[in-house]
């Protein structure tokens, strides 16, 4: 059996996601099921609503057995502050029901990463983030 993780980065006004599968043999691959995700207009219910239809949509083709989101800190300030449509995204996606949604810290990855090296880099740079979140989920049992 395949188990898929699915590590998820909010970054400003996107959610960027990846999936790791890792097989019966323990070996972890990235797939081709990562995707951004936006809401074009925010303050329209219509592109809210169509941000969650498609995001969960995402999930229920994926059928992850853990899905992560990587915290950002609500007390930053300046360029280290999250964007408020960042928590909008957050909060769309964490009401969805078919599997708990977890937050992991960045701390938490670091410090993990610290012992485990990455198995695989991810795709492309701008997934580094959520490709760590899913790796950390992975091999966090």
């Amino acid at each position: 059996m395949i188990m898929k993780t699915l590590g998820i980065q909010i970054k400003s006004d996107e959610a960027i996601l990846v999936v790791l599968e890792q097989s019966n043999d323990g070996k972890i691959f990235q797939t081709n099921e990562c995707a951004k995700f936006n809401i074009s207009e925010s303050e329209n219910p219509d592109h809210v609503k169509h941000f969650r239809d498609q995001i969960f949509a995402a999930f229920d083709s994926i059928s992850p057995a853990r899905v992560g989101i990587l915290a950002r800190n609500a007390n930053g300030k300046g360029q280290n502050a999250p964007s408020p449509m960042s928590f909008k995204l957050e909060g769309i996606i964490q009401l969805y029901e078919k599997i708990k949604v977890e937050i992991i810290w960045p701390q938490s990855i670091n410090a993990f990463l610290k012992k485990n090296d990455p198995p695989i880099p991810s795709k492309h740079k701008y997934q580094a983030d959520a490709l760590n979140v899913a790796y950390y989920l992975t091999k966090q049992r």
